[in-house]
């Protein structure tokens, strides 16, 4: 039975998330192909087909090997409420992070990633866990988390959302993680992180009430 209150309960939040009123306006991301990104290195992100490719360097490096991550900084920065979606697929690896509200000169602001970096002999059924950390003047903590599986080769989708002072994660429908803190971060573009990954992403969009550029 408490199974069954608690699914309930993430399956409201979750509704209520996506379908808030604030979210009147969508931007794909992908439309436009390069043209909505900062100046990005085509070795590791390439468009192809209205798909956005990604690979990093490494795909088992240490994680704070820089070869080991790949980088996307949006042109456009979002305020307000809104939700970042997107539909994917991990070819290698199972970890793409994305900042909300992060400012690259304080390196302050809100992290959220699908999973940690696996090690490369990480067994396929191991379990992964979304995060949701806040970093301030670079310094990670930890607030919210919660169990997801990602299957190499089975398409998935991720969402990350502002709503108000809290900021959500889930997957495939799944609230997994769920973050309120009381004051704004100053808006900042959105950027993708991979780590120790390969992915090819079909579907990215915005959904929001503001946007500045």
């Amino acid at each position: 039975m408490r199974d069954v209150v608690k699914h309930n309960l993430a399956a409201l939040l979750l509704a209520i998330t996506v379908s808030a009123p604030v979210f009147g306006e969508t931007f794909d991301l992908l439309a436009d192909g390069a043209s909505n990104w900062q100046p990005f290195d085509e070795s590791r992100w390439q468009f192809v087909n209205g798909e956005l490719h990604g690979s990093s360097a490494k795909l088992d490096g240490d994680k704070t090997d820089p070869a080991a991550s790949a980088f996307l900084v949006s042109n456009e920065t979002y305020s307000g409420d809104y939700i970042v979606s997107l539909d994917l697929t991990f070819e290698r690896g199972r970890y793409l992070g994305m900042y909300l509200d992060f400012g690259q000169d304080t390196q302050t602001g809100i992290w959220m990633a699908s999973g940690h970096a696996l090690a490369a002999d990480a067994p396929d059924n191991e379990v992964e866990r979304g995060y949701i950390k806040t970093v301030e003047n670079g310094f990670w903590v930890v607030r919210a988390t919660g169990e997801l599986v990602i299957e190499a080769g089975r398409r998935t989708r991720l969402g990350f959302s502002r709503v108000g002072d809290t900021y959500n994660l889930w997957n495939d429908g799944k609230l997994l993680a769920v973050y309120r803190r009381e004051g704004d971060y100053p808006a900042g573009p959105l950027q993708l992180r991979l780590t120790n990954s390969s992915v090819r992403i079909h579907k990215l969009q915005v959904r929001t009430g503001r946007r500045k550029k």
